[in-house]
């Protein structure tokens, strides 16, 4: 797996990556819920009907496990160094500028035996900022690939694009990152790039068919 060894910035990543304030949002909604459901066990143990001591074990559980990923989790999460020396960096590109954001395809291989063969796919990601880079159609953006899968998958069934740019002001970072990446992936994502909208709405990530890749990434 192809890593970049580099010095996180810690309060430049605070202070404009978008990651961490996903997993503030998550917090927040899953505290809400948790106390819902609390509210709602503890009512209907009140009421001691049978199947109302069973609705509300199973809104305890469920409320264990809005806890854990909205605490748990994030906390694990948040650790800024080890989510860009542990996840895979990648390729994006910005392929859509907006009033008030813009959209990066990145290109993600979601195959997590790398022993296997490779399914690589089109992953897209809206954003606000992008320090570092022009806010510009074809502008390269190295990621790392932040993955999540059951333990039964053998695909990344969740990733998110994390700009290196958003842990590091450093330009030569930014290129030593882009250099870093193979040309034949820069150029199959610069090919692809106009299908953002259609890797947006796509239930699933939208993979390559090999015959569209080159042959060292098959």
């Amino acid at each position: 797996m192809r890593t970049l060894d580099f010095l996180v910035d810690i309060p430049h990543a605070r202070r404009v990556n978008e990651q961490l304030a996903d997993l503030r949002r998550l917090q927040v909604s899953a505290g809400i819920f948790a106390v819902a459901m609390l509210g709602a066990a503890i009512g209907l143990f009140i009421v001691g009907e049978t199947w109302a001591i069973i609705t509300g074990m199973i809104l305890i559980g469920a409320a264990i496990g809005c806890v854990y990923a909205g605490v748990v989790a994030p906390q694990r999460a948040s650790d800024l160094k080890k989510m860009y020396t542990e996840h895979e960096l990648v390729p994006a590109v910005v392929s859509a500028v907006r009033p008030r954001g813009f959209t990066m395809l990145a290109l993600v291989n979601l195959t997590r035996d790398r022993s296997q063969e490779s399914r690589w796919a089109l992953v897209p990601r809206r954003a606000q900022n992008l320090p570092g880079h022009r806010v510009k159609v074809g502008e390269r953006v190295p990621c790392v690939a932040v993955t999540d899968a059951s333990k039964m998958s053998p695909y990344w069934q969740r990733v998110q694009p994390v700009p290196i740019a958003w842990a590091a002001r450093d330009e030569e970072v930014l290129k030593r990152a882009e250099r870093a990446i193979s040309d034949s992936e820069w150029k199959v994502l610069a090919k692809h790039a106009k299908r953002s909208e259609e890797a947006e709405k796509s239930r699933g990530y939208l993979t390559l068919p090999p015959a569209e890749l080159p042959a060292d990434l098959r």
